[in-house]
């Protein structure tokens, strides 16, 4: 693989590993004595670093070098990071961000914090650093000077030159045994490194702290055979070809191994240690060891009849196992989403073509049952493939949930209040080109709840009985065939009059028409409107709500407004499950036939002739319900004939626009049906009347219609 290829990979694999720094850091802020997490945070920056170093990123390496220390700080002690330090370690991610696009586009020089950041993270070392650090196993190699290495590690000479195999060791691994617990294996962990390690951004003591935190390393031996005078030594170089290790662990081998997978095959050895011991003599136990290949699974048994029960199944003899440098259980293939679009549009005239043998007359005046049977079949295996298929294009939206909170916690400390966000439904699954597009319309959403939403202060919740935290919930769920996201706070909610009276002025209403609640407040989603009577960092300048209807838009969505005074709002974003596929209901118009999508129509009837009325000037209205709706004739609107046909006499399709609800007028239902969507190309890009178009299971084209275009 040429470097090139791994530089794309190194900067897909650095970008994911960022992305979730955010997420792990607000978490362990809300569970701040949470190990786990902070592991979990460490091992993501370590690894950022050794990535980068092995590439010459060197910006990058250096700095999260500093942060991987602050991080190791707090892992080796019973600190935890208190507020303060939380802001140190989000500011640190910002960096990385920054950073991480110098290296990528070769941009000269740092970003602006940098070097505070950097001062910071020293800071705060020598602030929390205690005097007492005799029982750590090293801070760096560089403090340590090569004749006392041993004395660091509880060692003598002897034991740093002891052949490993010797008998002497073997009575080791016995004592070592009697001090597990029924849940606890020992494993023994051999290290042959090579001399570059430090300059591929490893180093001894990170896996001594790694395995630290994964258990308790009972001995270790060191060999510094090789090591020369202090005047002969080189920093850059690994003079320690070896390192053997006993770890008390009560976690699987394979999670042990992970701490290992950016080392090469040949440069560790893992093995466990089992000792069955006689009930007759203890001195006649035989030593038995376990080797697992690294290519091979986990396999939970019952326990033997044997000292200490084991995870795993022995072996007879004893041998060698080299930890997997994947999951064992299950194997993940990254593949470009390209070539899934590509197959989700093979898949597409797949059912087309499956549709159209289900529809053709002739085959189904064939009245041989093996045939119809067949093609029965043939519709089944279609529809599962169509399903799996579109499976593979789902992802939970979780993280964009997640990142969320970042923003909710940079938005509440800038207009000083107290919000607590709420996440639901995180697991529900969308189409991952949506999640991608998604993020910025939440984070305004988001911003604008807190900043707009939610009371001026803390007093003025407690005025009107509600607790001082304010509450921003996030919500994902299905409905019907579509996805909905609801965004809610329980601030003032909105004020009808002041939007109303605001929109008089600006003219986007006339003091004549008469608005539904849900239209007056979806007014605020027009481009430049503001009822805010200040300006703050994250809103009251008239932008963001428009970009976030344009966004939803743009993903053949909708955004639809509930609020109720002084008891809060709710944002509810309705989306289809994916951008391939459509559901629509399937009208004709002329002899020719549209698709109308489901998201857009509220109902369909057949108007009587007294609710019927034309107003001069002003078109033809139908009243449903005491609701007057204009009506749209779908054949003069897309010019198809000169035919008036009787309203009465029509069917009328009610459908709902960002102005309001209207009525299409087609001349009959054919049906709800989901078609795979195809663009119409840049010669008809212009039409504002039709978003896309489709092919029929009997071969026919039929256009979709964009119901914000019919009606303006």
């Amino acid at each position: 693989m040429d470097k090139e290829k791994l530089k794309e990979i190194f900067i897909e694999e650095a970008s994911e590993i960022i992305e979730k720094l955010d997420i792990e850091i607000i978490n362990l802020e809300e569970k701040p004595d949470d190990k786990d997490l902070l592991n979990e945070l460490f091992r993501g920056v370590h690894t950022l670093k050794g990535s980068a170093n092995s590439f010459g990123f060197k910006r990058l390496g250096e700095f999260v070098h500093g942060f991987e220390d602050v991080l190791d700080y707090y892992r080796g002690g019973d600190d935890v990071p208190q507020r303060e330090h939380i802001d140190i370690f989000l500011d640190a991610v910002d960096v990385i961000k920054e950073v991480f696009e110098y290296e990528i586009n070769d941009t000269s020089g740092v970003p602006d914090r940098y070097q505070d950041c950097i001062d910071a993270f020293r800071n705060l070392i020598n602030a929390k650093k205690n005097s007492s650090e005799s029982d750590e196993v090293s801070a760096t190699l560089d403090d340590l000077d090569s004749k006392d290495i041993s004395s660091e590690f509880a060692l003598d000479d002897d034991e740093t030159t002891k052949e490993q195999g010797s008998s002497n060791v073997t009575s080791l691994q016995k004592e070592l045994l009697r001090s597990l617990s029924e849940t606890e294996i020992l494993l023994k962990i051999v290290l042959t490194l090579d001399d570059d390690l430090y300059l591929r951004g490893q180093d001894h003591t990170i896996f001594l702290r790694l395995l630290k935190s994964e258990g308790v390393i009972l001995s270790s031996f060191w060999d510094l055979s090789k090591v020369p005078p202090l005047n002969e030594l080189d920093p850059q170089k690994n003079y320690i070809p070896s390192v053997e290790i006993y770890l008390k662990t009560t976690k699987d081998i394979e999670e042990i191994g992970e701490i290992f997978e950016y080392l090469e095959d040949y440069e560790y050895k893992i093995e466990e240690i089992s000792i069955n011991f006689s009930d007759e003599e203890e001195n006649k136990e035989e030593e038995k060891v376990k080797e697992k290949s690294a290519k091979e699974e986990v396999k939970n048994i019952e326990s033997q009849p044997q000292a200490k029960p084991r995870k795993t199944q022995k072996s007879e003899n004893s041998q060698e196992i080299k930890t997997p440098s994947a999951s064992q259980q299950r194997s993940f293939v990254k593949i470009d989403t390209l070539k899934l679009d590509e197959l989700f549009d093979s898949v597409g005239e797949l059912v087309i073509a499956q549709n159209f043998l289900a529809e053709n007359e002739k085959i189904n005046n064939i009245k041989d049952e093996n045939v119809l049977k067949t093609i029965e079949t043939l519709s089944k295996i279609t529809r599962l493939i169509q399903n799996r298929v579109m499976s593979l294009r789902m992802v939970p939206i979780r993280d964009t949930f997640e990142k969320m909170k970042r923003v909710v916690r940079d938005s509440s400390r800038k207009v000083k209040k107290e919000v607590k966000l709420i996440i639901s439904g995180e697991d529900t699954e969308i189409d991952k080109t949506m999640v991608d597009a998604l993020s910025d319309p939440l984070i305004h959403m988001i911003r604008n709840a807190i900043d707009h939403g939610l009371e001026a202060t803390p007093e003025d919740r407690e005025a009107k009985g509600k607790n001082r935290e304010g509450e921003v919930g996030l919500r994902a769920y299905h409905k019907g065939g579509n996805i909905v996201i609801e965004i809610s706070d329980d601030g003032r909610g909105i004020n009808r009059d002041k939007v109303y009276k605001k929109a008089l002025e600006r003219g986007l209403i006339s003091e004549d028409e008469e608005l539904s609640d849900s239209q007056v407040f979806g007014l605020i989603m027009q481009a430049g409107f503001s009822t805010a009577d200040k300006i703050s960092d994250i809103s009251g300048r008239g932008v963001g709500l428009d970009v976030v209807r344009s966004s939803i838009e743009a993903l053949r969505g909708k955004v639809e407004i509930e609020s109720k005074l002084d008891k809060g709002s709710k944002f509810c974003i309705l989306l289809p499950l994916t951008l391939a596929i459509i559901d629509g209901m399937l009208v004709k118009s002329s002899g020719e036939t549209f698709i109308i999508p489901t998201l857009s129509i509220v109902e369909s009837f057949r108007p009587h002739e007294d609710i019927v009325h034309t107003a001069q000037g002003q078109g033809e209205f139908v009243n449903l319900r005491d609701e007057l709706l204009p009506i749209v004739r779908l054949n003069r609107i897309l010019e198809l004939d000169n035919n008036n046909p009787k309203v009465c006499e029509s069917t009328l399709v009610c459908a709902e626009n960002e102005n309001g609800r209207f009525a299409i007028l087609v001349d009959e239902l054919v049906g709800r049906q989901q078609v795979v969507i195809k663009t119409l190309g840049k010669t008809l890009s212009h039409l504002k009347e039709v978003s896309g178009g489709a092919v029929l299971g009997n071969g026919e084209i039929a256009l979709i219609l964009n119901v914000e275009g019919l009606y303006n």
